[in-house]
């Protein structure tokens, strides 16, 4: 029997390898900031008690130590040692990683392009207008805009905001564009701690990077 487990036991863990080996590919090719939101969401999720795959993880840690104790309960201090890595996995790895995913859109001050630098590559408004219209009007009903389309969209409204705020004029364009980024910030999952036509901007700056 112990053969047959213990193939079960390399099978599983190779899969887990394998799984993990592909996730560190992606990460290695490049991860924007709704899918390293997302990335950070799937170790660990504070909701619900806490799920994903570190507390999975932890929770094997947890079954072995009581497997220790029903099988050899002499070893009470291997089963504390791996109490207590089911906890570092768990609780304070997994607390450390949710920390981490909130300060992704929590950057220092000066890491806020302004909106000359944010928008320095990017196309004249009357082709981002055309442009966002073209894309809405083919999208097939029922479906969700990409994560570009709403950065883009984001972006030009910001910048049609930013025209009517220097002529004195805020108002309509305003209100439009603060929606948009709030749009955006819902695509990325992102906790709106700051000002969401910034993090519009910083968005932008670093998609017009990598394009």
């Amino acid at each position: 029997m112990s053969r047959i487990v213990q193939h079960r036991v390399s099978t599983a863990t190779a899969t887990i390898r394998a799984g993990l080996d592909y996730l560190l590919l992606e990460v290695r090719i490049g991860l924007d900031a709704a899918d390293q939101r997302h990335l950070l969401h799937r170790l660990y999720d504070p909701a619900n008690g806490g799920t994903g795959l570190l507390p999975l993880l932890g929770e094997v840690l947890t079954a072995v130590g009581g497997a220790v104790r029903e099988w050899q309960p002499n070893h009470e201090a291997t089963v504390e040692a791996l109490d207590e890595a089911a906890a570092c996995v768990a609780d304070s790895a997994g607390q450390r990683i949710n920390a981490a995913r909130n300060l992704l859109t929590r950057p220092a001050e000066q890491d806020w392009p302004t909106p000359e630098q944010a928008y320095a590559k990017a196309p004249s408004t009357v082709s981002e207008v055309g442009w966002t219209a073209r894309t809405a009007a083919d999208r097939p009903f029922g479906t969700e805009g990409t994560r570009e389309f709403w950065l883009r969209k984001a972006a030009l409204l910001d910048r049609i905001a930013l025209a009517d705020e220097s002529a004195g004029e805020p108002g309509d364009a305003t209100e439009a564009a603060d929606r948009a980024a709030r749009r955006l910030m819902d695509v990325d999952d992102a906790a709106v701690i700051c000002n969401p036509r910034h993090y519009v901007r910083q968005q932008y700056a670093l998609w017009t990077t990598h394009q």
